[in-house]
């Protein structure tokens, strides 16, 4: 038996490697323009969820140096191996097998890849109900926003945009308005499904946009009412405030609200020890502001206010004075609001083909796992190549 029985023929198999790498790579990309794959749209072609992560498919590179790395170092070991040592106690080993190995195991890793990628490819009909609802966000911007009770880099007001905008990201398919007030209201946002334009408004919006200094929750629900469209939906209005109301009690406000059958939730953000409200809210060393006798002017917030909004309305309200406020229960009640259910209708889904590249991967790692020598010398009726 020969010294070329116990070492791997590295140049031969690195050939059948580069052939076979060769091979798929030209398979891949015909069957890809086959089907017509497009890279971003889903449709009746191929396409992948996440495209990027094909590149995956490259952690071969690496494995596959690792594994010319070790035959290489083995057959360094059994060429300093006396000849008689190795024909009593070492079998001869086979460049096939190896070779028929890394094949299963490169088609097994190249359609795992493919099914993490989740490709897409043509589209079937599926009946559906549409629900609708339309909410307005009304946000406080007068002074008292301005404080810096919850935390000493953020202001109130920071708080209830981060609020409102982690808000936005859990919608899904709502449409979405905005108003803000201080002494008086105004609209911000028309309601719309663009919730990127949304999030760009809430993040522009400082105190100063609006002279007319005080709380009117009045005319902030007034202006958010008179937001909402015609159409014979459901309807919300989510209020965003510190609780100090200084018009009248908007008791006329509330019954218009229950007779519009609109729903209310209040989010409350302050803390009852409350803060001084700052002069110029970029730059509290610049001193805060004072009532009339010089006292510093103190706010709080209005704990007994958001709930008695929330009560009379039928509503829900919730207090947080974390600088990350905890929106679950309010997420909550939204996900839960009574809806506008529209026609059935019927429409066009793109079909997930993930299965079938993953029971191809699946059927390739147990060949993988199970291939025997004596199969692949039978195969090709052979010891070595």
């Amino acid at each position: 038996m020969s010294n070329q029985e116990f070492t791997y023929n590295l140049k031969k198999l690195a050939t059948i490697i580069i052939v076979w790498e060769l091979i798929s790579i030209l398979s891949v990309v015909s069957v890809f323009y086959f089907l017509g794959y497009q890279s971003t749209s889903i449709g009746e072609h191929l396409a992948f969820r996440y495209p990027k992560l094909l590149l995956l498919e490259l952690v071969v590179l690496p494995l596959l140096g690792l594994l010319l790395f070790q035959l290489n170092k083995l057959n360094l070991i059994f060429g300093k191996i006396n000849q008689n040592v190795r024909l009593s106690i070492f079998s001869s080993v086979s460049t096939v097998h190896v070779a028929i190995k890394y094949i299963f195991f490169r088609i097994a890793l190249t359609t795992l890849v493919i099914s993490i990628a989740q490709p897409f490819y043509g589209s079937k009909k599926v009946a559906g109900t549409v629900e609708s609802l339309e909410l307005v966000i009304a946000l406080d911007i007068s002074n008292s926003m301005n404080t810096r009770d919850i935390d000493k880099e953020l202001t109130r007001l920071d708080i209830a945009k981060r609020a409102i905008t982690q808000l936005i990201n859990n919608l899904h398919g709502e449409k979405l308005g905005l108003t803000i007030f201080a002494g008086s209201a105004y609209v911000q946002l028309p309601v719309t499904n663009d919730y990127n334009a949304a999030k760009m408004f809430v993040n522009e919006i400082e105190s100063g946009m609006i002279s007319n200094q005080g709380t009117n929750i009045s005319a902030a629900l007034q202006t958010a009412m008179s937001m909402f469209s015609k159409a014979k939906v459901s309807k919300s209005i989510i209020l965003v405030t510190d609780g100090e109301n200084h018009e009248e009690n908007p008791t006329v406000v509330y019954e218009a609200l229950k007779e519009s059958e609109i729903q209310i939730c209040v989010l409350g953000i302050g803390t009852e020890q409350g803060g001084l409200v700052p002069n110029n809210p970029s730059r509290p060393e610049l001193g805060y502001k004072q009532t009339a006798a010089g006292n510093p002017i103190q706010s709080k917030l209005d704990v007994n206010f958001i709930k008695q909004i929330a009560d009379n309305t039928n509503g829900v309200g919730v207090v947080s004075s974390s600088a990350f406020p905890d929106l679950r229960m309010l997420l909550d009640k939204i996900n839960h609001m009574k809806r506008t259910k529209m026609d059935d209708i019927e429409f066009n889904v793109s079909q997930s083909r993930y299965h079938i590249s993953l029971f191809i991967s699946l059927l390739f790692w147990i060949l993988y796992l199970m291939w025997d020598r004596k199969f692949s010398d039978r195969l090709f009726k052979m010891k070595k190549i």
